[in-house]
């Protein structure tokens, strides 16, 4: 965690492709750095609340029209197993006696994290189910 008395780090988004100041600050931040500095760069865009929103719609649709889950909930656990989306349990000496699917929640995965597991959970419910499980929202 940041000191409270720290100056804040210079902050950049991608625009174009390119690495950019966000803010005037930013830039002159930047610019107090010699030519060659390199920095490690952290992501800090949130994950996508109407994005997470679409794949609870998807699942509770396909659950609804199918009848083959007994929940949403249900749906998303085999989602995350047919993904191999796991770890292991291990007992205390050490054997691995089963699996639990891991989590796909907001401090557990990051939006890019989401949209690739969003994106292979899509094609395997559309595949599962015979027709593209987010058909209803070109209809919305």
């Amino acid at each position: 965690m940041a000191r409270m008395d720290a100056p804040p780090k210079p902050m950049a988004h991608i625009f174009a492709g390119r690495l950019m100041p966000l803010t005037a600050f930013d830039a002159e931040a930047l610019g107090a750095f010699p030519q060659g500095t390199e920095f490690t760069l952290t992501a800090n865009t949130k994950r996508s609340l109407p994005h997470h929103r679409t794949y609870w719609r998807a699942l509770d649709k396909a659950v609804k029209a199918t009848g083959r889950w007994q929940s949403r909930e249900a749906l998303h656990t085999a989602l995350k197993v047919k993904l191999g989306r796991v770890e292991p349990i291990f007992d205390l000496r050490g054997n691995v006696i089963g699996m639990k699917p891991d989590s796909t929640a907001f401090d557990a995965m990051t939006q890019q994290e989401f949209r690739g597991f969003f994106d292979e959970a899509m094609a395997a419910l559309s595949e599962a189910i015979g027709y593209d499980a987010l058909a209803w929202m070109e209809e919305a």
